[in-house]
């Protein structure tokens, strides 16, 4: 197995903070050890989200498109459709948004923890100890 450059990353972290004299520089590899296991917790609780978010989201999205049909049936004038199913558009519509942007925010903190990583392990390669 080839290693990868987070395990490599993490290997090369982990060894310095142990050979580390200054404690400044093991206090800001601390902080990026922290940061890089909150990384990867992250990514686990993420991608389990977002494949729930995304089972929701299908779910939705079948019976927006079989009440869909009910509508589009009345008003070709081939069906009957009830005041509940127009207003079961109007709840499955804002219930889809609502997931989507779940999802999307979802994303977007997994970034944000990958962007928290990147600026610490840059701080502590920069700095000088």
């Amino acid at each position: 197995m080839v290693p990868t450059e987070e395990a490599i990353l993490h290997k090369l972290m982990h060894d310095r903070f142990h050979t580390a004299k200054s404690s400044g520089e093991r206090a800001m590899l601390s902080i990026a050890l922290q940061a890089f296991l909150e990384l990867q917790r992250r990514r686990q609780e993420t991608s389990e989200r977002v494949r729930e978010l995304s089972r929701q989201i299908q779910s939705s999205e079948r019976q927006m498109a079989l009440v869909s049909q009910r509508v589009d049936k009345w008003a070709r004038g081939l069906g009957a459709c009830s005041e509940s199913d127009m207003r079961l558009v109007t709840v499955l519509g804002d219930t889809l948004a609502a997931q989507e942007t779940r999802l999307r925010n979802t994303k977007q903190e997994l970034v944000d923890a990958e962007q928290r990583m990147v600026h610490v392990v840059g701080l502590w390669a920069t700095s000088r100890f």
